[in-house]
């Protein structure tokens, strides 16, 4: 049987056509982390010969670039392509040259050479490794197998929030390249190492003769039309490991999204190839798979689960088109446990496979019988589905259900990782097969059958990855716009008709709801989790207060809030006072609330009140009062421990292994939202960083905690901080809900500390000024003057770049090709200071220096992973600048080199944990180790000799974590044994580490550092929220370098309050949230400035703004909000309107509240500036009941 295969390449900006990239410099995708093969691009890259060469056909060229692998993947001339032999082989061994034909890429099958059966002892067996090899290639059928081009995460696409696959093209095999082998090794070396072959063999395709190649290159930098034809793969377990071999209907699922992109390429009028000849040969591909896929491609699979395997091999060697006729024959043997013989099953098997077969239960048994062998699935699949662990899976006990509606595989199975699932392509291809196969659908769908409809809904719905609901119109397009893509016999129009008829059937697994003549639709699961939060919430915001055994007096709160030891105490006694004061009022307040929200931006203190409030908890109910104090994440508890120390009574853990402890938690990270017995041991609990907890993640630790033992419920957390990375947006909806209807539980911190100790030392505020200008994106019932003529002081200050502050920098960079030079030279700089006058050490050891404060001493971050402003390119940058012969002759292991910076990418928790050296105990110990920590690789202890030899090559490194700095945790192969005396398996870098030097946004949060540097790009603003930039800004305790592409402009945009990424999030948690249209359709019509006539409440700061919109509005008066008025000096103010009449500008300020006099002396002087830049320019309204009559007075005397 004909097999497909996945193939590989590194991003290429110029469509793989076999030419140096034209801007090999903007390039920053081919040397990313995930980039093929491996690290070598990063490694090998001379950019400076790339960019002598851009543009130009490799084969006219005098050396080969180290993209060679997969540039001429469509290709027309012929190039040469290379491997230098491994550092393990004998000094000297000549790198291996061969020939790249026309459309041929270069492939190795990596993941099948780590196989546990491969190895021999603890090492692997390299004629195994090169006889799996060529079974794999074996299974490639030229002529027949389809390969399928794809970019790994290092794409324009992918994001570290998001990470995502691409695929880039399609052809035919047409040959497999011979077995490439070192042709100089040492003979020791091709005896030990399978005859010395080289992991790579060329794959040449049929293009342009068959096949295609999407024509992302032409669209590089309109990310709108990019995506409306990117097809990021339904099943992304098909593109790992540099290429897979998969079934007819893995490579029917491609082809259709293929069809989909095709069809979006013709109706943009693209000619960069002729597309309805593309668009034939893809439909004639696809009769061709589904010819050869048949009607029963998981047939296998259910006979290899059931015992009867041996059947197998004469089902493959019939047609297809016989498989019906198999199929009936070999269940009515197993049925009876008679008649194996014609399907290959001596009577003993056909006993076993009887006896299991019947065992089923009857759901198992139908399920198994008529529907799995429709599907491609594999055996594990066939396991998980109708065995007994069947739950743990998603699963009903019950499958009749399924029998009767499989579309519910795709809606509710649960695989072992992320990647692991069954998509409703899969399903939809099972269940409505190519009318030429002869087979009748399955559970008699149709095309437009509500379980077919609900399924799509469904499926629509959980790749909205962040909105609660979506309006029904969105839905049915998105629906709509998918069918159309798909051939005759499935497509299918629906209307929201079909909503109300089949409403049963919905309800399956979707909510609908009509608000105000609108409709929307729920996932059952969402709906069910902002239910349960709202009543778990009002459960205790409205009960009675908490008794006490103790009474926690003032003297009390006083004792553990103020810190006589404290700078402040001295410094800035009358407002230190005033600061602690407020706390000790808002303890005071909250204290005996059974529901209690402590909310405060970065600095006002929220650890300190969470610390004095365990304190009371202590006192007023005894020392062993069970508290549990929960973070999002594995470094905020950490932190959180740092401050609650070893009080007794005091568990602190993370929110995913408090769950996982109780048993709501699956293995693959996945929660449980039944099912699962409360947690009745915590009267007190803590939840820290709650704006970080998505509404899935928030309704199972509530539904995990027994309510009715929980005496406090305490949320901390800052509301203007980035939303959480999943559904919702639950902690600015409770802080909303609360404030309008509970304002008794729950309190904000006003006075920020860490302002007034940057005061008092001398270490600057700018941090903070500038965050307050990024803070409350709500609307304000009136204007606070104040406030906004505070934020353009401070914002004019920025605009000037330099020192604003003594803990804030403003940098402005020109261009991407020059921030990596400014960024070195600016922490280089940084990094001095900590050596004595007139030191000059080399790059190394200065850098060394810096890390010996702690991986957290200094951080870049970044809002972006790719371009020349993202994780990769700076991680890059970052690594060559102090690399230097001590750290190059080790080599490097998936990319990280000796001292390398680094950051893990995936959570290790108890269920599968790393394994480390803790130099406390002296001993190993399993330990978890949590996505987002940071810290610093060295070299294995087992290699504390070994690395100074000459030839010594990476194969593991241990990394010493921020906050585990006495564990030594292992990455790589052979780092020794486990506790329990095994071998410690495997651990590969690349799958747990990056460099870390830079990283986003996202991942920092939750962390604080002493000193950042920020990356605020101008060409990716719309990636840019006020909340992002906010997050960015505080993780700084010390001191902050933004380095701002070009000008203010950036941080201009967004502070907008239409940039909220808040804003755009439907939810309807308590209050019900719909996104206005025109707010979600934003890229349709959005300028800076201005504003939407159904948007006004979005986009401007107050109601009294409100009002003057609207006015201008019903006028029919153009006009832009907080649009930059420049004076000829550059110096500029944020006038609240600007309006063009009859050739000339006026800015219109709403003069709000002006609470203090050097407000109002500062507005003066603003007036001064209008008057001198913009004479007779400026026209003004005064905050008052009479708003209206003045507003409109205006508008008639100046703009009739």
């Amino acid at each position: 049987m004909a097999m497909h295969i996945s193939a590989r390449v590194a991003w290429h900006d110029d469509g793989w056509n076999g030419h140096i990239c034209r801007n090999p410099a903007g390039n920053t995708f081919c040397v990313g982390s995930r980039s093929y093969p491996g690290e070598s691009i990063a490694e090998e890259r001379d950019l400076e010969w790339e960019t002598a060469n851009a543009g130009r056909p490799c084969e006219s060229v005098d050396a080969m670039p180290p993209c060679s692998w997969s540039i001429n993947a469509f290709g027309k001339k012929r190039l040469r392509a290379y491997a230098d032999a491994p550092d393990f082989f004998a000094s000297g061994t000549p790198r291996r040259e061969w020939d790249v034909p026309a459309s041929t890429v270069c492939l190795w099958p990596y993941e099948e050479m780590y196989g546990q059966e491969l190895r021999d002892g603890k090492r692997y067996d390299h004629a195994k490794r090169l006889a799996r090899a060529r079974e794999y290639f074996a299974q490639i059928e030229p002529q027949r197998s389809l390969v399928f081009y794809y970019a790994n995460y290092s794409n324009p696409f992918s994001e570290d929030e998001a990470p995502r696959y691409v695929v880039v093209g399609i052809s035919r095999v047409r040959e497999i390249g011979p077995e490439l082998f070192y042709e100089g090794a040492a003979e020791k070396d091709k005896e030990r190492y399978g005859g010395a072959f080289v992991w790579s063999r060329n794959v040449t395709s049929a293009y342009p003769d068959e096949g295609l190649r999407l024509p992302y290159h032409r669209y590089r930098r309109d990310r709108e039309a990019l995506d409306r034809f990117v097809v990021v793969p339904d099943n992304p377990r098909l593109c790992k490991y540099g290429t897979r071999a998969f079934s007819d209907d893995d490579a029917l699922g491609l082809v259709e999204q293929l069809l989909a992109a095709v069809r979006e390429l013709r109706a943009m009028g693209d000619d960069s190839e002729d597309w309805r000849v593309r668009e034939d040969w893809l439909h004639a591909i696809s009769g061709e798979l589904w010819r050869d896929r048949g009607l029963y491609p998981g047939l296998p699979a259910v006979l290899e689960f059931l015992g009867a395997a041996p059947a197998i091999e004469p089902l493959r060697a019939l047609p297809a088109a016989k498989h019906s006729t198999f199929a009936e024959g070999v269940f009515a043997a197993l049925e009876v446990g008679r008649g194996g013989k014609p399907f290959g099953l001596d009577e003993a098997t056909l006993k076993r496979a009887s006896r299991r077969f019947r065992l089923l239960d009857d759901g198992a048994r139908s399920v198994a019988q008529r529907i799995l062998p429709r599907l491609q699935i594999t055996r594990d699949h066939v396991d998980r589905i109708v065995g007994e662990n069947r739950e743990e899976h998603g699963l009903p006990e019950n499958l009749d259900h399924i029998a009767q509606d499989p579309y519910v595989l795709c809606e509710r199975f649960i695989g072992d990782d992320p990647d692991d699932r069954i998509t409703w392509a899969t399903v939809d291809r099972a269940v409505l097969p190519s009318p030429d196969l002869g087979g009748a659908p399955l559970s008699d769908v149709g095309p437009d059958d509500a379980r077919r409809f609900r399924a799509l809904l469904a499926d629509a719905l959980r790749r909205n990855t962040s909105d609660t609901f979506v309006p029904v119109d969105h839905l049915i397009s998105q629906v709509n716009d998918r069918l159309a893509k798909l051939p005759a016999w499935k497509s299918h129009a629906f209307s929201s008709r079909y909503l109300e008829v089949d409403r049963e059937v919905i309800a399956a697994s979707l909510v609908q709801r009509e608000i105000e003549g609108a409709k929307y639709v729920y996932l059952e699961s969402a709906w069910r989790d902002e239910r349960a939060i709202e009543d778990y919430f009002r459960f205790f915001a409205g009960g009675p207060d908490v008794p006490l055994r103790r009474p926690v007096t003032e003297a009390h709160w006083r004792n553990w809030l103020h810190r006589s030891d404290s700078v402040l105490a001295g410094l800035e006694g009358d407002d230190y006072r005033t600061a602690i004061d407020g706390q000790i009022a808002l303890c005071q307040r909250l204290f005996r609330r059974p529901l209690a929200c402590i909310a405060g931006a970065a600095g006002t203190g929220k650890t300190t009140v969470v610390r004095a409030i365990v304190d009371a908890v202590r006192l007023a109910h005894g020392d062993g009062s069970p508290v549990l104090a929960l973070a999002p994440t594995g470094k905020a508890a950490d932190r959180l421990r740092e401050v609650l120390g070893t009080r007794s009574g005091v568990r602190t853990e993370t929110v995913h292994a408090f769950l996982a402890r109780n048993g709501w938690l699956r293995d693959n990270m996945t929660v449980r939202p039944q099912g699962r017995t409360p947690d009745t041991s915590c009267e007190t609990v803590i939840i820290d960083e709650c704006s970080m907890l998505d509404l899935e993640v928030l309704a199972t630790t509530l539904r995990a905690l027994d309510r009715n033992a929980v005496r406090r419920m305490i949320l901390v957390g800052d509301p203007n901080q980035l939303p959480p990375i999943g559904r919702g947006r639950s902690f600015a909806d409770i802080v909303e809900w609360l404030t309008a209807e509970h304002p008794d539980c729950i309190e904000t911190l006003q006075q920020n500390l860490r302002q007034l100790e940057g005061r008092a030392t001398g270490r600057g505020t700018g941090i903070v000024d500038l965050a307050q200008a990024f803070m409350g994106a709500t609307l304000a019932a009136v204007k606070d003057e104040s406030s906004g003529i505070a934020t353009e002081e401070m914002l004019r200050r920025v605009q000037l770049g330099g020192d604003v502050d003594a803990d804030l920098r403003v940098i402005y960079y020109d261009d991407p090709q020059s921030l990596a030079s400014l960024l070195l030279a600016r922490i280089d700089a940084d990094l001095t200071e900590l050596w004595p006058d007139g030191a000059d050490p080399p790059t190394y050891k200065l850098w060394q220096k810096g890390f010996e404060q702690g991986p957290q001493a200094w951080q870049i971050l970044t809002p972006t992973r790719g371009e020349m402003h993202g994780i990769e390119a700076l991680n890059r940058e970052c690594q060559a600048h102090v690399t230097s012969g001590i750290r190059d002759r080790a080599g490097a292991l998936d990319g990280i080199k000796l001292f390398d910076k680094v950051i893990q990418i995936r959570n290790r928790t108890r269920s599968r944990p790393l394994y480390a050296w803790d130099q406390t105990q002296r001993c190993v110990v399993a330990t978890e180790v949590f996505n987002g920590e940071i810290g610093l690789a060295s070299i294995h202890s087992f290699d504390s000799e070994e690395w100074k030899k000459r030839f010594f090559r990476l194969k593991r490194i241990q990394v010493s974590f921020a906050r585990k700095p006495h564990l030594r945790v292992s990455y790589g192969e052979d780092t020794g044994k486990t506790p329990d005396g095994r071998w410690a398996p495997r651990e590969k870098v690349e799958d747990n580490l990056e460099l870390g030097y830079a990283i986003s946004v996202h991942k920092s949060q939750g962390s604080e550092f002493e000193r950042t540097y920020v990356v605020v790009p101008g060409a990716s603003g719309s990636l840019m929220s006020r909340e992002l930039f906010y997050t960015a800004l505080t993780r700084a305790r010390r001191h902050c370098t933004l380095f701002v592409e070009r000008d203010i402009g950036p941080l201009l945009s967004m502070r907008r309050r239409e940039r909220s990424a808040l804003a755009t999030i439907r939810s309807s948690l308590f209050t019900f949230r719909a996104v206005p249209d025109a707010l979600a359709r934003m890229k349709d019509w959005y300028a800076e400035g201005k504003v939407h006539h159904t948007l006004a409440g979005a986009i401007v700061r107050s109601k009294s703004e409100v009002i003057i919109a609207n006015l201008l509005f019903d006028r029919q008066i153009p006009f832009d909000y907080e649009v930059p008025a420049f004076a000829s000096d550059g110096t500029f103010f944020l006038p609240d309107f600007t309006i063009t009449w009859r050739g000339e500008k006026y800015f219109w300020e709403h003069l709000g509240m002006l609470h203090r006099a050097e407000y109002r002396a500062k507005w003066e002087a603003k007036r001064a500036w209008y008057a001198k830049h913009h004479p007779d320019r400026l026209v003004t309204t005064e905050e008052g009941p009479d708003l209206s009559t003045q507003a409109a007075a205006l508008i008639e005397r100046h703009f009739r």
